[in-house]
Formats: C-alpha cells, sequence, structure tokens
C-alpha cells in the first residue's frame, strides 16, 4: 500500500454558525483552525476557498426534510450517501432503530469500497465492556459501528489502543480513564500521530468524536471549552503531519455546540473542510452541498489519488 490516504474525520454536532458572543468555536481559541481559514474562525462567515488545498463548506444537513437535523438520520446520510431522512420520513435522533440500522448496513462507505478492492477502516477503539452492555446485545449501535459491522474490517480495542492502532474517541483517552485508571492520558497531538499511522495501511480511515454534541447538550463551560482547545490541537498535529497527496475531510451531523443559547441541535449548516485534494469537489455541487455529498467525495478523492490525479 502507498503511503497517500485519506482521513475522515466525523466531528459530532459542530454546525456553522454566527460569528457571536453564544458560539464558542469563535469565542475560543482554535489557532489552528484560524490559520487555516485565513484567520477566519470556524463558522458560516468563515465558508470558502483557502489557498490551494483548503475549503470550507457550508453543508446542507437538514435534506429537504422538516423538523431539526438529528445525529441518527444524519451519521446514515454521511457514511451511506443516501438521503436518510427522506427514506425514513423524518429526522431520527439517538442510536438508529432497526430499520435505519438494517438500511445503513446493506450500503455504506466500507461496503462500497470493499467492492472496489479499496481499503477502508474505523479507527475508533471499542471496549469489551461496550459489547456486553444490555442495550448492545440487543443491537442498539450507533450508525458508525453499524457500517463498520457490516463488512469483515476487525474492529479495535485496547490492545490495539495502547499499542498506537486505535484512538479513542476523546482523543486523550480521559475519559476511559475513569473507569480504568490504569490507562495513561496522552497528548491530542498523539492521538493525531496514531490515526496516521493506522491510516497509512489504508485508502480511508475513519474517526468518530462526539463530545463536541455532549458538550452542546450540557451547556458546560469547561467541557466546551475542553472540546474546542483539544480538537483544535489534534486537527493543528494531523495537518503537520499530512503528505502531499493526503486529504483530511472533516464533517459533522448537525449543528447544536456552535449556539449555546439552547440544549438541542440546530438547523445551521454544517461544515464539510477539506485539506487536500479539494479539486475534487464538483464545482457545480457546492452552492447545493449536503451530507449525501461526502460518500461521493470520498470515492472522487481515492480514485484520483489512485490515478495520479
Amino acid at each position: 500500500m502507498g503511503t497517500i490516504a485519506v482521513v475522515l474525520l466525523f466531528i459530532d454536532g459542530v454546525g456553522l454558525g454566527d460569528h457571536a458572543p453564544y458560539n464558542p468555536w469563535v469565542t475560543h481559541p482554535t489557532p489552528n483552525l484560524c490559520d487555516l481559514l485565513g484567520g477566519n474562525s470556524l463558522s458560516e462567515r468563515g465558508a470558502g476557498v483557502y489557498g490551494s488545498d483548503v475549503l470550507l463548506l457550508k453543508t446542507d444537513a437538514t435534506l429537504g426534510v422538516e423538523g431539526i437535523p438529528q445525529s441518527a438520520t444524519g451519521q446514515a446520510a454521511i457514511f451511506t450517501g443516501r438521503n436518510a431522512p427522506a427514506a425514513m420520513g423524518l429526522h431520527m435522533s439517538g442510536l438508529p432503530f432497526r430499520r435505519l440500522r438494517e438500511w445503513v448496513k446493506e450500503d455504506n462507505i466500507y461496503r462500497q469500497f470493499r467492492q472496489k478492492g479499496w481499503r477502508s477502516t474505523f479507527a475508533n477503539c471499542y471496549t469489551n465492556e461496550y459489547f456486553e452492555r444490555p442495550a448492545t446485545k440487543r443491537g442498539w449501535v450507533s450508525v458508525t459501528t453499524a457500517a463498520i459491522q457490516s463488512v469483515d474490517e476487525p474492529l479495535r480495542y485496547l490492545p490495539d489502543l495502547l499499542a498506537g492502532s486505535a484512538v479513542y474517541h476523546d482523543l486523550t483517552r480521559c475519559t476511559l480513564r475513569r473507569f480504568l485508571p490504569e490507562i495513561s492520558e496522552i497528548e491530542p497531538e498523539q492521538a493525531a500521530q496514531d490515526l496516521w499511522n493506522i491510516a497509512r495501511d489504508y485508502h480511508l480511515v475513519v474517526h468518530e468524536f462526539f463530545l463536541s454534541d455532549r458538550a452542546g447538550h450540557k451547556q458546560e463551560p469547561e467541557l466546551v471549552s475542553w472540546v474546542i482547545e483539544n480538537y483544535d490541537r489534534f486537527l493543528g498535529r494531523l495537518v503537520q503531519l499530512k503528505r502531499p497527496g493526503d486529504t483530511i475531510v472533516l464533517v459533522s451531523d448537525h449543528g447544536n455546540s456552535e449556539d449555546l443559547r439552547v440544549k438541542t441541535h440546530t438547523k445551521n449548516p454544517v461544515p464539510t473542510l477539506i485539506i487536500g485534494d479539494r479539486g475534487a469537489v464538483c464545482e457545480q455541487e457546492t452552492e447545493k452541498w449536503d451530507l449525501t455529498h461526502i460518500v461521493p467525495l470520498l470515492h472522487r478523492l481515492v480514485q484520483r489519488q489512485i490515478e495520479g490525479n
């Protein structure tokens, strides 16, 4: 396998909100994001083209369905390339019900890549305890888990994490230490290094971060600040380690943490941030860019890599 890879960063609950005091993605320092965006913050005002290899697109998460976008159908759209809210008839929150889980499992980015002979993987670390939970045993898993379980790519567990071959959902392992105190906490920059180490064996590697959504719901200033600082550091190091030809794609499923006036999700557009081969974006798509465009983008990115752009 070559060294060129695509990294998909799924960050839960981050919209492109106003440049306002209630948007912590504007008020909190994000030096790495601001550097990428020409001094702008991660807000609707920051959408645009930056240099030859950075593009921030306003991304529609409503997908033509009334109501406030939700996690289950938003994530399903991201990971399948199909309009999940329209297929289900509504925006569905939380963990997907059986109908949506099966809909995701039958066709998703991992299955599509497998059919093309391309390698893809989910970098997040699981614990054995997770699969012993009654809800998990009944099939109540996230869209991201349902998707990776639909192929025979091995899941990653604690031994992989300790070997640097997995990344915990919170990047630093701080939440893992609450029930496994013997686990050492790491810096977010190390998580970025571990993610690239995994990516070198794959065409596509995916990481999910969901504390951003939790921070928006809880409206806890300390958690919000921690999330933004550590994710910015993680992203900054990812960009530093990116090799020529690599591409990072960051996307969210719905708005939330960008508006701390409310505990609910928002209808704000979400970011699609492309760092690398932004030429894979079809110009005619950009004005109506939505969550269903992520999967076709990932296909084009890998195809262009294989063809040498």
